[in-house]
């Protein structure tokens, strides 16, 4: 299911993002989203770091498996193996428009080539764009239902499938971004 930004971030093409995901592993990962987000979407959706969690539109986090946030009074859970090959974005609505978007992604996750961390971090930023659910993954790209992590650093939806890095977008993913932005 898609849901829009409130007309002040949609208006702006942009969404701010908090940093709380630089450590370890993940360390590299944050400034490669910033500087390569806008390029993945066709420029419809840039990336801008919030130093202040409070007013970032998306907040990233570290999660070891059982996190939660809260918003405007309301808390949400995100509960996945802090091993995972995923992460978990959470969504919080006013009037069923997007307010504010947590990502957790796995502290020690079970794939961890840099370019593994990114294409999970890219995936869950895509949800946080506005696809709240899964039910708009597509077959092929970032946006993909089950990537297959590859020796060396590559993803591909099928063996024979087109590898990445680069990273891209499906057609439909690219669709459902001009349609909410």
């Amino acid at each position: 299911m898609q849901r829009p930004w409130i007309k002040s971030v949609k208006d702006s093409g942009k969404l701010t993002v908090y940093d709380g995901i630089e450590e370890g592993r993940w360390a590299g990962v944050f400034k490669y989203l910033i500087s390569n987000f806008s390029g993945l979407t066709h420029k419809k959706v840039s990336l801008v770091e919030e130093s202040d969690m409070n007013a970032a539109n998306v907040v990233m986090q570290l999660s070891d498996g059982n996190s939660s946030f809260t918003y405007a009074g309301a808390t949400a859970n995100a509960i996945f193996p802090g091993t995972a090959a995923h992460g978990k974005t959470l969504i919080f609505r006013v009037d069923d428009l997007v307010e504010k978007a947590a990502v957790f992604l796995p502290r020690n996750p079970s794939e961890n080539h840099v370019n593994h961390l990114r294409f999970i971090a890219a995936h869950e930023l895509v949800h946080a764009c506005g696809f709240v659910t899964n039910d708009e993954h597509a077959n092929d790209g970032v946006f993909m239902s089950f990537p297959n992590f590859l020796q060396g650093g590559k993803i591909s939806a099928s063996a024979d499938s087109k590898k990445m890095p680069p990273y891209f977008l499906a057609s439909k993913t690219q669709s459902g971004l001009g349609a909410l932005w």
